[in-house]
């Protein structure tokens, strides 16, 4: 059994005739990578900040100028 025509039919009318093409949607990647860029530069920053902040602290435990109380 062979069958050549196996295209659907489509009855009286062409729906394509009504097909309204829409523009294509503007894709948001750029703004994505620039997010994830900006996300990872201010991460970075504030782990060099509490880096920083915590061996401050440190130093000024091992020279003994930090005083507890009066």
């Amino acid at each position: 059994m062979k069958i050549d025509d196996l295209r659907a039919d489509r009855g009286d009318r062409d729906d394509l005739d009504d097909f309204i093409p829409r523009t294509p949607a503007k894709r948001g990647g750029n703004n994505l990578v620039m997010q994830v860029a900006a996300g990872v530069f201010l991460g970075g920053l504030a782990l060099w900040l509490v880096q920083l902040g915590a061996t401050a602290l440190y130093a000024k435990l091992m020279l003994g100028t930090i005083t507890f109380g009066g």
